[in-house]
């Protein structure tokens, strides 16, 4: 056994979802005596948690990889670990090329991350398992954080023929709805004052469950249980948005009105050689409803350009509905041909040269509709949470916005705190970014 006093450094590739996972890898190892640390220099256990959505995803994953590993080879590392979907679903040829890492954990085995560890079992792969669902809370949240994310499900029930993650996470598994409540409580208690749902699919949470629990339930025993000033939800597929949900957003003030719906495309023709189970029609009814019931609704979406058999003719038609619809915020992305699914071997595949033309040509367009979005804003107030102050300004957000992967809220004003909370005036638009003032 080696000694628990060990400093661990993990690096995070990927989604909200991988976030959670290191959070909770840490929680776990902090339980059995290590320690956390900032530096990769000072750790004696390094951890990579990758992900392998896409081609993208995967060339980051290996990069990050060769950019640690020095500090095996040469530095004070004793055991370097591969995690995550990319040690889940490619271990065996990593292991292969990669001697000097010591193991690959795949996503369902994060809390036996210690035991390999501490029992240096001359085993190097540890991967398979589909049945995982966290329901131990022991996850760790550094000091000062106002924003933490809540995995509600792990796993996809959808079986989108472009899509990798219902064979690396395996089927939809709900939380227990206590066990949220828990962990949310958790949050709260540390500090956490932006609450943000994730998981492959909100909309699908419960379904396994009994006693008709649903993504309703389980906000009305938030927002009965905490007082968190915003509540976000990332990831609801169209065809789980119903009227039943609207109203529950709408009952509760601390739910933001920012909809994260990934749709993926718009033309019935490529949704349905997608597999994903909703018409064009039902896409363009499913925004209307929304905003009728939030004026001030903001709608984030993500499309796939150059899908196998996209004419120009579905493109275009994509392109034209798109303007249409007048999403708030959207991310377009060249479709990336992933070994193991049916989009694979279709035919008609599209070359890289019109998916890259076709995903610039959207992202032309939609930045006009921020600019827009943006400029409509002018005059008004909105309940901004700091990120950061930096050069003079503070940096942050309004309800619009996600972390990360949104627009920011620009203030001349050094004097704001972190993770605060400020009335903001929008005084002027900028590209992506607003300018506001106290």
């Amino acid at each position: 056994m080696t000694n628990t006093k060990q400093k661990v450094f993990i690096k995070t590739l990927g989604c909200d979802k991988n976030t959670v996972d290191s959070e909770n890898i840490i929680g776990h190892l902090m339980g059995k005596g290590f320690h956390s640390t900032s530096l990769a220099s000072e750790a004696d256990v390094i951890i990579i948690n990758t992900c392998c959505f896409i081609d993208e995803a995967k060339k980051e994953s290996i990069e990050a990889i060769f950019d640690y590993l020095p500090y095996k080879t040469e530095g004070n590392c004793q055991t370097f670990i591969v995690a995550g979907c990319m040690a889940e679903r490619f271990a065996k040829e990593l292991k292969e090329e990669l001697p000097e890492v010591d193991y690959f954990t795949g996503v369902n085995r994060i809390s036996e991350i210690g035991d390999i560890i501490q029992k240096q079992n001359a085993e190097k792969i540890y991967t398979g398992k589909t049945s995982y669902t966290l329901t131990e809370n022991k996850r760790f949240i550094s000091k000062g954080r106002t924003t933490a994310f809540l995995k509600i499900s792990e796993g996809c029930g959808h079986h989108c023929t472009y899509c990798v993650i219902p064979k690396i996470r395996g089927k939809h598994r709900s939380r227990p709805m206590n066990d949220l409540l828990d962990e949310a409580e958790m949050l709260y208690e540390s500090g956490v004052r932006e609450l943000i749902l994730v998981a492959q699919d909100l909309t699908q949470y419960g379904s396994d469950l009994p006693n008709d629990i649903d993504l309703s339930v389980l906000l009305d025993a938030l927002c009965e249980r905490l007082s968190f000033t915003w509540i976000r939800l990332l990831y609801l597929y169209p065809e789980g948005i119903n009227d039943n949900l609207l109203k529950t957003i709408e009952k509760h003030p601390e739910i933001c009105h920012y909809f994260d719906i990934p749709i993926q495309h718009t033309e019935d023709k490529i949704l349905s050689r997608m597999a994903r189970s909703v018409t064009k029609s039902e896409i363009i009814d499913t925004v209307s409803r929304i905003r009728q019931f939030f004026p001030d609704a903001v709608i984030r979406t993500t499309v796939i350009c150059g899908f196998p058999g996209e004419s120009r003719e579905d493109f275009m038609h994509m392109h034209e509905t798109l303007s249409m619809l007048r999403f708030e915020r959207l991310g377009a992305f060249a479709y990336s041909r992933e070994e193991g699914t049916p989009a694979y071997t279709m035919p008609d595949q599209i070359s890289d040269q019109v998916k890259s033309d076709r995903t610039r040509q959207i992202y032309e367009t939609q930045k006009n509709i921020i600019a827009e979005s943006n400029k409509s804003q002018i005059g008004q107030t909105f309940t901004t949470l700091i990120e950061e102050v930096e050069n003079g300004v503070s940096i942050g957000r309004t309800y619009r916005d996600a972390p990360e992967v949104d627009c920011d809220v620009i203030i001349e004003d050094a004097t704001l705190t972190p993770g605060k909370f400020y009335q903001i005036k929008i005084v002027d638009a900028i590209d992506y970014d607003l300018i506001g003032r106290l």
